[in-house]
């Protein structure tokens, strides 16, 4: 190693080691005109590439999330819960009323009457009074049954909607496990084909192949680029709209697992009749609330009757002429309104068509949601044996192939018929591949179809 000279302190190594992005870099510390030069360099590469070094690391995403973890923050993000907040204040609202006393608010009523400007002695009379809507009987219970289906509704709606997040959520990350399974195959083909690429260009300068074999090779070389192009695509839209939903850029740990609560749900075979998949499903609970909703509001509509009776109270002065003295005088009152059924029967009929939209609704997607849920089993059952159908056909393409490939060696197979099989081979190593995804998908469909939410941690 060659010595330079230098004015002051002799030059020497120092190894500066900064834990930093876990990296480690080495100074020289030599004259001070140096050490300016070098800073500059260092300072204007490290602008240059955006990299600043700082001894306190940023704040780092929790790893491994699981699913009740990523719904909870995707509900939070996209502000789900703003419809919980207005059913809790219609809830509010409907138990305060019915926790009352009144029908209605009160009413107050005043009255001044005077003939001085008519006559020269005239008479006054005054009047104020309250007036007080009384409830009818059995109508303070109907409000509460109302309030009671209210809290009931909004629960129902909660667990509905956080389902129906949670499907786009799992079908998004499926399409991602997909996406990546359709990258790794398009890769290792890709590899395959520079491979082929390299031989074919050797051996044509060798003169063991002829230009169109290579011009074949480079053909499939190209189009299987544009596929891993076109897969690396779909892989990062997929990847973004996650992340822009859930605010992670990690898949749920738990993504595929089938913890022993839910087997044991998805063996039940209460779950395949109306009555015990309407317990379970929050999408079929949240219809059957809806027309519990509407029967509490025909019972508060014919609870109501006619309209509420009104008892008053008020003072009374008046005086003939004056000069007279005051009379005064103490006035109650009672108004009950009676008849008037043709003027609420259509409004108890518009209610009662809309209860019966709903049963008809709560009827027909229970029949749907069976048949999905038949449907699904079925296909479930049926995967196992496909399954291995196609990783037999898989394996006997990849030995099929590697028999192509010697036989292209010894000069038995030409180039387009070894693309062929590497066309064949690579195909039926990703209809594999991706049916194993689709079996894990459809277990995942049967537990969104069935209303099966994470449990929460």
């Amino acid at each position: 190693m060659k010595k330079s000279v230098s004015t002051g302190a002799k030059p020497h190594l120092e190894c500066i080691t900064a834990i930093s992005r876990g990296r480690c870099f080495f100074a020289l510390s030599v004259s001070h005109r140096m050490l300016r030069a070098l800073l500059g360099l260092v300072l204007g590469a490290g602008m240059l590439s955006g990299t600043v070094m700082a001894a306190t690391p940023g704040p780092v995403e929790q790893p491994h999330k699981s699913w009740a973890q990523v719904l909870t923050q995707t509900e939070q993000r996209i502000s789900q819960n703003l419809v919980t907040e207005a059913d809790r204040a219609r809830f509010a609202a409907e138990q305060a009323r019915a926790n009352g006393i009144l029908a209605g608010a009160p009413v107050v009523d005043g009255l001044y009457r005077s003939d001085r400007l008519m006559s020269d002695f005239g008479s006054t009379e005054m009047q104020l009074g309250v007036r007080l809507p009384l409830r009818r009987f059995g109508q303070s219970d109907a409000w509460r049954s109302l309030a009671e289906q209210s809290a009931l509704n909004a629960k129902t709606r909660t667990e509905a909607n956080r389902l129906v997040l949670l499907g786009e959520l799992r079908q998004m990350a499926w399409g991602w496990r997909q996406a990546e399974v359709e990258l790794a195959t398009a890769k290792e083909r890709n590899r395959i084909m520079q491979r082929d690429l390299a031989a074919v260009t050797k051996q044509l300068k060798h003169g063991e192949a002829a230009e169109v074999d290579r011009m074949s090779v480079e053909s499939r070389a190209l189009a299987v680029q544009e596929s891993v192009a076109a897969a690396q695509l779909q892989l990062d839209t997929i990847q973004t709209r996650w992340q822009q939903l859930t605010g992670t850029r990690q898949l749920p740990i738990d993504l595929g697992q089938v913890t022993s609560t839910e087997q044991a749900l998805l063996n039940n075979p209460e779950l395949n009749t109306p009555d015990g998949l309407l317990a379970q499903q929050p999408l079929l609970r949240q219809m059957a609330s809806e027309v519990g909703m509407s029967t509490a509001r025909i019972d508060a509509e014919r609870a109501a009757g006619a309209g509420a009776p009104e008892i008053g109270l008020g003072v009374k002065r008046d005086r003939g002429d004056r000069g007279i003295p005051y009379d005064n005088s103490l006035q109650l009152t009672l108004s009950i309104p009676f008849g008037g059924q043709k003027y609420r029967d259509p409004a108890l009929a518009e209610m009662a068509q809309q209860r019966a939209m709903a049963q008809v609704a709560l009827i027909k997607n229970t029949q749907q949601i069976l048949g999905e849920v038949m449907a699904l089993r079925q296909r479930i059952a049926a995967w196992p044996s496909r399954l291995a159908q196609l990783d037999r056909r898989a394996a006997l393409a990849e030995k099929t192939l590697t028999l192509k490939q010697k036989a292209l060696r010894l000069g038995e197979l030409d180039w387009t018929s070894l693309l062929v099989f590497e066309r064949d081979a690579a195909e039926a190593r990703l209809q594999a591949r991706l049916a194993h995804i689709a079996y894990r998908a459809d277990q995942s469909s049967l537990k969104q179809t069935l209303g099966l939410m994470p449990a929460a941690e």
